[in-house]
């Protein structure tokens, strides 16, 4: 590799680290390696990302969007903090917790069984958020449980 190539290539991949420091911006720089068209270059740029990998997955950890707002201000806004849709599916396993199908084809599960409270198929919900990013599959206003998504 020519020493202007290498200048080069050091230089596309100091420039590739700090915009890895946000994860979003990660795709981007995967398509700039991807448009090298010498094999030394390419990997070596592959290779400043992947290194930059477990970093990113750190400072992920534990975010939320709350978070990622106080850091950002300028994020934007969700438009809905809640999605809808009837009941297409509903079934209790052994342990006792519902799993419920949308008809959006989305799959939850209860995340803490709850004998009381009742739902049934066609009937009309929403996933809202709750605190500390929880999620509650709320019917009305007295049936609502915590929910996990399975798909």
């Amino acid at each position: 590799m020519s020493r202007v190539a290498r200048r080069s290539l050091l230089f596309l991949a100091a420039s590739t680290l700090p915009a890895l420091a946000q994860a979003d911006q990660l795709d981007d720089a995967l398509r700039r390696c991807a448009g090298l068209n010498e094999d030394p270059a390419r990997l070596t740029c592959f290779d400043a990302i992947v290194r930059t990998l477990p970093q990113v997955e750190t400072d992920r950890f534990g975010m939320t969007v709350e978070i990622e707002r106080k850091r950002d201000p300028l994020m934007p806004q969700a438009k809905n903090d809640m999605i809808g849709g009837k009941i297409a599916e509903l079934r209790r396993i052994p342990e006792g917790e519902w799993i419920f199908t949308l008809d959006n084809r989305q799959v939850w599960i209860e995340a803490e069984p709850r004998v009381n409270v009742e739902f049934a198929v066609g009937e009309d919900v929403r996933i809202e958020h709750g605190a500390m990013s929880s999620l509650w599959l709320v019917a009305d206003q007295h049936r609502r449980v915590r929910v996990k998504r399975l798909r």
